[in-house]
């Protein structure tokens, strides 16, 4: 009879390569004992960074201010009151705007007439060149006043088409109200004896001499300097203005001073600089100035460095930052072209002396009663359609 054995009972023999062997511990990697060079890197960069953050949280009111007033500068018609109006070449004036001489046609105009001035003093011959294409410097821009409305009309003169800003006209009770009279009005200059900017212009060819630089004949500058202080006059508050250069005043009350809306102060803002040479509210915002230079300028160079930390970005920043310095190179020598062009102010020319011919009396049927020009009399003394060009050209030079 055959016996059943139960698989539980019969006891399992196990193979000692069968036991489960202890987990080997993973070998450590040692640590590189960092050296105090890179240390100091690494304290650096976090340096950097935090500046790189504090300081753009810091800047960010003044980034703004100069981001608007600069954009207010390109475009000076935002913002302003009133309503704009775009039209095509076809909508107006029977498209009359769209047969404008272009501005190479107006260039070979001039260079004509140019010759014709140059023969007259023996001038040398002008042709227009290839060299730069001729181009218009600006939109065409005109104001129109009416009853109701101020227009600020813009063409473009390439296709004709413009916008026309239409600002209403002031009420008839705010353009009439007068200003409060000015107790300081009829002060115009107030010379004084010791006058500082004068006294030390004095002065300037010895400071020089001792300093061991030549000298010569001191010019003051263009803007003199002045002194800004306040006074009451007849019990009205004051604020004057005294040039030290001319001893000239101008003065205006302090509930009458000149309002300025926002984008106006941002541009003043903008455009304020140098330092004072007291320390005032100007002093503190030329170290705002140099503040945001020095920001602008630590922002750029720690944005290299933070981006070089990132490998995988290294190749395709790499090709932004080649790109921008040849864009930016171009746009600098391009500009420089640009700002360029025009030749320095010139005062109105001297008129050129002309000779004018004697006209010759003609015959005529007239009685022997009546005048006749003497046949000496000169040619200017004519009506201007009758007198010849060169005449013309002295009488109403251009």
């Amino acid at each position: 009879m055959a016996t059943i054995v139960n698989p539980e009972d019969t006891p399992k023999t196990t193979n000692r390569s069968d036991e489960a062997k202890p987990a080997r511990p993973k070998p450590k990697r040692p640590v590189k004992k960092k050296s105090a060079a890179g240390k100091l890197w690494r304290q650096s960069m976090m340096m950097i960074r935090r500046v790189h953050l504090y300081s753009g949280i810091f800047m960010f009111p003044f980034v703004l201010l100069y981001g608007f007033s600069g954009w207010f500068f390109n475009h000076p018609g935002y913002f302003r009151e009133g309503e704009s109006t775009v039209f095509s070449t076809q909508e107006v004036v029977d498209g009359q705007l769209s047969n404008l001489p272009s501005a190479a046609q107006i260039a070979a105009t001039v260079v004509e007439q140019m010759n014709v001035e140059s023969a007259e003093l023996d001038g040398p011959k002008i042709t227009l060149t290839d060299a730069k294409t001729p181009r218009f410097s600006s939109v065409f821009s005109y104001s129109v006043s009416t009853d109701d409305a101020n227009h600020l009309v813009m063409i473009n003169p390439v296709d004709g088409s413009g916008e026309v800003k239409t600002v209403p006209a002031e009420d008839e009770d705010e353009a009439e109200a007068e200003p409060l009279p000015n107790p300081l009005d009829d002060i115009r200059s107030a010379p004084i004896a010791s006058n500082p900017f004068r006294d030390t212009r004095e002065l300037v060819p010895d400071l020089l001499t001792d300093l061991g630089l030549p000298t010569g004949e001191t010019q003051t500058s263009r803007r003199s300097p002045s002194v800004i202080f306040s006074v009451n006059a007849d019990d009205v508050p004051c604020l004057v203005s005294y040039s030290l250069g001319s001893d000239s005043i101008s003065s205006v009350r302090e509930d009458s001073r000149i309002e300025l809306d926002l984008k106006d102060q941002l541009r003043r803002m903008h455009l304020a600089r140098t330092y004072t040479p007291q320390y005032d509210v100007r002093w503190i915002w030329a170290i705002v100035v140099d503040a945001m230079f020095l920001s602008m300028v630590f922002w750029g160079v720690s944005g290299l460095f933070m981006w070089w930390q990132v490998k995988r970005t290294r190749m395709l920043g790499g090709g932004v930052l080649v790109a921008s310095i040849v864009f930016s190179g171009v746009m600098f020598f391009a500009m420089h072209d640009n700002l360029t062009e025009r030749g320095p102010r010139r005062s109105t020319p001297p008129s050129r002396p002309t000779q004018t011919k004697p006209t010759e009396s003609k015959p005529t049927d007239a009685k022997p009663s009546q005048p006749q020009p003497a046949a000496s009399q000169p040619a200017a003394s004519q009506p201007a359609e009758s007198q010849p060009a060169e005449s013309r050209s002295a009488t109403n030079p251009r």
